[in-house]
């Protein structure tokens, strides 16, 4: 991302509980607007309206749309990563297959709650967040999952984890945002949380 590119989606991070308080309203704004009036409607002095606040008080955290785009992408990033580390650090004795299926429909829950949200954010989060946060992500996600692999050694038959934490995480996001974007036909969630799941355990189990 360019240094200009970087100026105009700053974002002044908030410190007190009442600018925290602030920010979350805009951005809770900005996820109604998305799901109820499409992301083209999603201005900065729409996003205000909605959220109750001045333009002005909108611009003293954010320096565009690019930017509240940039903190929902951070918001969900946090999101999915407390679920997953909660999944998978404590899978209870449920089997592997559970676990899994766990996984991929807790996913699903997070993609449900705001699915306008998560088209925008796979359309145009690599665009408004800089490729290192992204990639610090995704390493945070593998390090979750090559930890349960190597809890679960034993009944796992990969022999290299961290390879087959990096197969599982990016096999099971690409199939999800292509199903998110693309929403094909003849595709239902439900099947779609079958098979990922009978993927992932197939790929990993003896």
């Amino acid at each position: 991302m360019t240094r200009r590119a970087l100026a105009n989606t700053r974002r002044n991070k908030p410190h007190q509980a009442r600018s925290r308080a602030t920010v979350e309203v805009i951005l809770d704004a900005t996820v109604r607007i998305f799901e109820s009036e499409g992301a083209d409607a999603a201005t900065t002095s729409r996003i205000a309206e909605i959220a109750g606040v001045s333009v002005g008080t909108l611009y003293q955290y954010f320096g565009n749309r690019d930017a509240i785009l940039d903190a929902l992408q951070d918001r969900e990033f946090e999101r999915a990563l407390a679920m997953m580390q909660r999944v998978l650090a404590n899978p209870n004795g449920a089997s592997d297959v559970m676990v899994a299926r766990s996984v991929v429909e807790e996913l699903f829950r997070l993609y449900r709650a705001a699915p306008a949200l998560h088209r925008v954010l796979a359309v145009e989060g690599l665009r408004v967040t800089p490729a290192e946060r992204v990639q610090a992500f995704d390493a945070r996600v593998v390090g979750a999952i090559k930890a349960f692999l190597v809890h679960a050694r034993p009944r796992i038959r990969r022999a290299d984890v961290d390879a087959a934490a990096f197969v599982v995480y990016q096999s099971v996001r690409a199939a999800m945002l292509a199903y998110l974007i693309e929403q094909p036909a003849g595709v239902g969630e439900a099947a779609l949380v079958d098979e990922l799941s009978d993927l992932v355990v197939r790929y990993l189990s003896a």
